[in-house]
């Protein structure tokens, strides 16, 4: 009965009740389009990042003495390629459940010249076969990708990275020099002809970023051993199940191994996610402000224009607990109605944004425009429904105080 009187109560003054609606009901639209971003910039970030070759985990060797203890530095692009037993591990891992394919990998680091001009690259070496079965994509600009077979002795290939290929004006085709320290310490040299120009995504990167065939990085480093197996899965939900899954693949291998996932190896994510997680919650602040002063308002406007019914129905027996009880009735049902007209306009602004395909910017320090699109689960609408509730039960905790401070003699006298 509460409940059907305080919605009679608020259609007393129905343009008062409908801006408050109003702005309920864009406070939750708002918040929906937000969420739907920033979930979808998380996730498409992810993918991004797994697809583009950091995989969803990576198998490394330990260097250093304290590898019993696990704290040991991980071999990387500084470190000579020392990963030996790495085509066992590479079988005992591809045996398990949710594992897509892993592929090899060698990080090194040189000169690369044309005669002309030289320049510092980082290189990036993989298993050209192995990179479908592992869904990675490469972003070619100019030529071609990299054969999906290993190149024969003589016939090396490669790709630059954009802002590498303009720093040596080469174009595909091109002959190139690769100078390089091999496993032993001694210098290597050799020719490689750039079969194309790509892109990670990341100008930086772009700048340094050289890519090649393992075979090709084994003949350069005189070396058979790689630097580390990335692992990639057939879904990212199960990423942790999958790591501690390789507990007896570490202790039974002949050299201490260390596993990181895709988060770890690629720190920027966490930047941009507490980046995109701080604008979330300020915008989250400021539209809760915004609610809960409008509908106070509009709670406290209703109390005051019946300041002399109150003081009637205090005087024939009705408790204050009730009147308070009829406020909050009226405080939730803003709510929502609110909630539910403005999920209704979100939704459907939701899907009208994913349909036009609107390019953005390109973020700092990448190179591509990214699409405009949002990404929107059940939970997000439970949610919002939850904070715009707890928002109007906050915005009715003054004019329900204000009800129990009336008494009852100056009500009824009240004009």
């Amino acid at each position: 009965m509460l409940a059907s009187i305080a919605l009679r109560n608020l259609a007393r003054n129905r343009r008062r009740t409908l801006l408050s609606l109003l702005i309920v009901g864009m406070g939750a639209a708002s918040m929906l389009l937000v969420i739907g971003f920033v979930r979808q910039s998380f996730v498409g970030l992810g993918e991004a990042i797994i697809e583009g070759g950091v995989g969803h985990f990576e198998i490394a060797p330990v260097l250093g003495d304290d590898d019993d203890d696990g704290e040991g530095a991980i071999a990387g692009g500084g470190a000579p390629p020392s990963l030996v037993d790495w085509q066992e591990i590479r079988s005992a891992v591809e045996n398990r459940p949710h594992v897509r394919a892993a592929g090899a990998t060698i990080q090194f680091a040189g000169v690369v010249t044309n005669g002309d001009r030289s320049a510092a690259f980082l290189g990036v070496a993989v298993e050209t076969e192995r990179e479908p079965l592992m869904g990675m994509k490469v972003r070619v600009r100019r030529g071609s990708n990299l054969a999906a077979t290993p190149p024969a002795e003589g016939d090396d290939r490669a790709l630059l990275g954009v802002g590498l290929a303009r720093a040596l004006a080469a174009e595909p085709g091109d002959v190139v020099t690769l100078l390089v320290a091999t496993a032993d310490g001694s210098l290597n040299a050799l020719d490689v002809t750039v079969d194309g120009v790509f892109t990670t995504g990341f100008e930086e990167m772009d700048n340094r970023i050289l890519k090649t065939h393992l075979m090709t990085a084994q003949r350069a480093l005189s070396t058979d051993a790689v630097t580390s197996l990335v692992v990639r899965l057939d879904d990212t939900a199960f990423t942790a199940a999958a790591v501690s899954d390789l507990e007896d693949v570490r202790h039974q291998s002949s050299q201490p191994l260390d596993v990181r996932d895709w988060k770890a190896r690629a720190p920027f994510y966490g930047q941009v996610r507490a980046l995109y997680t701080g604008i979330f919650v300020f915008l989250g602040i400021v539209v809760a402000a915004l609610v809960a002063l409008s509908s106070a308002n509009t709670l406290l406007m209703s109390v005051l224009e019946r300041i002399r019914e109150l003081g009637t129905l205090l005087a024939i027996g009705t408790s204050r607990s009730q009147l308070a009880r009829l406020l909050l009735f009226e405080a939730l049902w803003l709510a929502a109605l609110g909630v539910v007209a403005g999920s209704a306009v979100g939704i459907a602004l939701v899907v009208i944004i994913n349909q036009l395909g609107i390019e953005m910017p390109p973020p700092p320090a990448a190179v591509d425009p990214i699409e405009l699109s949002l990404m929107v689960i059940p939970t997000d609408l439970a949610w919002i429904a939850a904070f715009m509730t707890l928002i109007l039960v906050l915005a009715a905790v003054a004019p329900m105080w204000k009800v129990f401070r009336v008494r009852i003699v100056e009500a009824l006298g009240h004009v």
